[in-house]
């Protein structure tokens, strides 16, 4: 009991919470607007009477999650499809590290695919910053996110993150819960997905064990997911220039509002979610060293070898890499006619959102080209 009260202020919502969680949201005008726009068939009247029979967490996100997600997924995609589901048991906990495209969507499609084949949904970590309103936290922690806190200072800092770190090492060693994480904060804006050293120095603090045993004992399995478009991508443009730069980039108000409702209603081509093997960290970490920063990298690397190598690969990836390099090393994956249109559409969005300089379309490109050349890395060493 003393465990779970240590992370009341992070945790997701508790079964014997949903009654109360659930009424807040019935009385809440921007939940039936939400539930209307993905169910428009059904009345504010039919909403409120099924939301008042969710008794449980698990049946939130089976009755109202999944098929609002599958729903909106199936509206603003070309289809949707999972790999690598025989790495995984049913009935095991996981520590499922996966690259960051979509503030939303990257977590609650790998829950899609877990609840549809026999699998226990995970919960997911989510900034601080992004829980803007009261419907936001109810929503989010209604279907198991819990919370990462950001923006404070060094001391507060390592406490959170010591917190942070007992908190995941308890449900998945104690058989509680998988989790779900991205490997760095926030999105990967140029596609050249690296995990952060801070994310696995945070994951080992606190642990008593050996760094080696203390990972293989949360069963890291990487996940790689990949959109065929991202309806963010002219977005993630002024971020990347001002960083490099070496400028400071801020947030205008509302930007990640704008960028979680972009992400969840634009049109994403084709998705594939990969899920990788579980890490064999002892191995990872098998060099000589007793540098911990060392091993952790080695972590790290093991971690993304896995995402480069199944990060699927769509026409638009291959593409940009062509344009980008001027070659045609991938002409035989894709037509004249499909390159001239992927063209095009790219340099239409970057009018749209008045970024028309060649600067705009190369950064652009980058962001489709990268995993290629992250792939080649490892397919071809």
């Amino acid at each position: 009991m003393e465990m779970q009260t240590a992370f009341d202020d992070i945790r997701p919502y508790r079964d014997e919470e949903v009654p109360r969680i659930t009424d807040r949201l019935a009385a809440n005008p921007g939940f039936t607007e939400v539930m209307q726009f993905v169910f428009p068939e059904r009345s504010e009247e039919d909403i409120r009477q099924h939301l008042s029979k969710i008794k449980t967490v698990d049946q939130f996100q089976a009755e109202i999650a999944h098929p609002a997600i599958r729903k909106l997924v199936d509206a603003t995609s070309a289809g949707i499809e999972v790999s690598g589901l025989e790495n995984i048991r049913p009935g095991e906990t996981y520590l499922f590290i996966s690259n960051h495209r979509d503030i939303i969507l990257d977590s609650a499609l790998l829950n899609v695919f877990l609840l549809e084949n026999g699998h226990q949904t995970t919960e997911t970590a989510i900034g601080n910053n992004l829980l803007s309103s009261e419907l936001i936290t109810d929503l989010t922690k209604l279907n198991k996110n819990f919370v990462v806190i950001r923006n404070t200072g060094a001391r507060e800092l390592y406490e959170n993150s010591l917190r942070l770190s007992n908190y995941i090492r308890h449900q998945i060693t104690g058989g509680h819960s998988g989790v779900w994480i991205a490997q760095r904060e926030g999105r990967t804006k140029d596609g050249l997905d690296k995990t952060q050293p801070g994310l696995l120095k945070m994951l080992s603090i606190g642990c008593d064990t050996p760094l080696a045993t203390c990972f293989k004992n949360l069963r890291v399995t990487p996940v790689a997911i990949s959109y065929e478009l991202d309806p963010c991508d002219v977005l993630k443009i002024p971020e990347l220039k001002a960083v490099s730069r070496d400028e400071k980039y801020e947030k205008q108000p509302g930007e990640d509002f704008r960028s979680i409702i972009t992400g969840l209603k634009g049109f994403k081509g084709r998705i594939h979610v990969s899920i990788g093997k579980t890490i064999d960290t002892e191995k990872a970490a098998e060099s000589n060293t007793v540098n911990t920063n060392d091993k952790l990298r080695e972590i790290g690397e093991a971690i993304d070898r896995q995402i480069f190598e199944i990060y699927k690969l769509w026409p638009t990836n291959l593409m940009a890499y062509d344009i980008l390099t001027g070659e045609d090393a991938h002409a035989s994956e894709y037509t004249a006619e499909a390159r001239k249109k992927f063209t095009e559409a790219a340099k239409q969005r970057l009018t749209e959102a008045g970024l028309d300089a060649e600067e705009d379309y190369r950064w652009l490109l980058k962001m489709y080209a990268n995993p290629v050349k992250n792939h080649m890395s490892v397919v071809s060493a």
